[in-house]
Formats: structure tokens, sequence, C-alpha cells
């Protein structure tokens, strides 16, 4: 939109936030996934059990957070609300008194609040999932055994 802009902001800093967008995505898709293997299966390895929900939720929520912390930083630091309101005007200087995001970065606040919500729900709900247990051998000793 302002080719004349991009030449002057840190594009590593925009790159580095949709990065962070594209992780959370990756790891809430994954944490979905072991979801359905949990309500399908009984989960056998903690990895696929709740605590690999917990993890895959806790990263995914992580990443969010530092999407949204970074993108707030890129707005205040640099000033964008600013040099876009000023981008190209020559005899008027418009000040910014108040800034306010919009749905997209809402919808990312709500997305990390998700996962947060499901890190506390998952210990909480303590669901006993059944766990596999191992048959030991009794050693059965006759007097044939002892023959041989």
């Amino acid at each position: 939109v302002f080719p004349h802009m991009v030449k002057k902001l840190n594009t590593g800093l925009h790159v580095t936030i949709v990065m962070f967008l594209c992780g959370a995505i990756f790891f809430s898709l994954v944490s979905f996934g072991f979801c359905i293997l949990n309500a399908i299966k009984v989960p056998y390895r903690a990895i696929k059990g709740p605590a690999g929900t917990c993890l895959w939720n806790f990263l995914a929520g992580g990443f969010i957070v530092l999407a949204v912390t970074s993108f707030m930083a890129a707005v205040k630091l640099h000033h964008l609300t600013e040099r876009i309101a000023n981008f190209r005007e020559n005899v008027f200087k418009f000040v910014i008194l108040e800034e306010c995001f919009e749905d997209c970065f809402w919808l990312c606040v709500a997305g990390a609040t998700a996962h947060a919500v499901n890190l506390l729900l998952i210990p909480i709900s303590g669901i006993n999932f059944p766990t596999i247990k191992t048959k030991t051998e009794e050693a059965n000793v006759t007097a044939e055994d002892i023959m041989y």
C-alpha cells in the first residue's frame, strides 16, 4: 500500500509476526489432532495424552502471545499510525491522540485466551485415562523343572 514506507520500516519484525502466527496455527492444528485422537482412542503415551495436549496448547498460546506482543511493539515503537496518517502529507501534520486495535488483533488475543483456558481445563477435568498394565509372570517351579 505504501511502497515508500516499506523501504524505511523494519520488515524483519513484520515477517517475524507473520511467522509467529503461522507457528501458532500449526501448533493449534497439532493440538486439535491429538484431541481428536484422544477422543477416538485411549491415549497410550504421554505425548498423545493430556500432557501432550497441554504441551501443544502451551506452544500455540506462546506463539500467539509473542505475535501479539511483537505487533504492539511494532505499532508503538515505529509510530506506524502516525506514519500512515501523515504519509505524503506536506501541509498538515496529524497528531495521533489515541490508537485502537481492530478485530484481527482482538481475535488473536481471544485465541491466546482460549489456549490458556484449555491449559486450565485439562488438569481440572481430572479425567482418569486407563493405563496399560504389564502382566508379571509368576515363577512356577515344579519338580519336573528341577530335574531338567
